[in-house]
């Protein structure tokens, strides 16, 4: 998990919530059912030390902001703040910082939430990828590149899917390096396993091992691979 802060929506998993919940929920989707399916995609997770407090925070303030805080939701996050959950994973003087950004977010739990709303479905942006269906054609796996990365030499790199169940569309990431998005391969295995081949070298910070979507389960699979070097042509030696 990346952190460049004591903020909320510091980390990858805290902006992977946030950004998952708003994806579902703007497609018209009740609440209700799309906090069922981060909860079943992001099962693994939730039981992680580290992983599993961010969830419910952000997910949390995720639904105070849209006016449809979830009540057990919010006794989840309550107790990770109550219980120093959380505080655990950090260190020296960032622990009071971290305890005060938690404070105020429990203060804002328990105000009264902002009216009822959805937010506007995005713009698509078209990203440079590599989009493989699945054989159904119910599924989608896409690579593509997230971004900078605090490694010079490679850029941040996702796989998501999206797939089709009871008559919506969802999905999630499941996949992040650190690599270019064209080293890593996506291969169907059937219809519900996505084999993902990716280089040796890169430097992974998220690896499902599957992905829920209101009934659906997608199952991931890994192959790392060596990178192969190319050998010099006939008559000229190697530098």
């Amino acid at each position: 998990m990346g952190t460049s802060s004591t903020a909320l929506f510091s980390d990858d998993v805290a902006c992977d919530i946030r950004d998952e919940f708003i994806e579902m929920f703007s497609t018209g989707a009740d609440p209700a059912e799309v906090t069922e399916a981060l909860i079943r995609s992001w099962s693994e997770s939730i039981q992680d030390v580290d992983d599993g407090p961010v969830f419910w925070l952000a997910l949390a303030a995720t639904q105070w902001k849209y006016g449809c805080l979830d009540e057990e939701v919010r006794n989840r996050a309550v107790e990770v703040i109550d219980c120093d959950l959380d505080i655990k994973r950090w260190e020296g003087s960032s622990i009071a910082r971290r305890r005060t950004v938690l404070l105020l977010l429990r203060k804002k739990l328990f105000s009264p939430q902002p009216a009822f709303r959805r937010p506007h479905r995005r713009k698509p942006v078209v990203v440079p990828s590599n989009k493989v269906a699945s054989p159904d054609g119910r599924a989608l796996a896409t690579a593509y590149e997230l971004g900078k990365s605090p490694h010079p030499d490679a850029p941040r790199m996702q796989v998501f899917v999206e797939m089709e169940a009871s008559g919506s569309k969802g999905g999630g990431g499941v996949f992040v390096a650190t690599c270019e998005f064209k080293e890593v391969s996506l291969t169907w295995i059937d219809t519900e396993t996505l084999q993902i081949a990716y280089p040796e070298s890169a430097i992974l910070s998220e690896k499902k091992a599957s992905l829920f979507y209101f009934g659906r389960t997608i199952k991931l699979a890994y192959a790392p691979q060596a990178i192969q070097q190319i050998a010099p042509a006939d008559g000229f030696a190697a530098r």
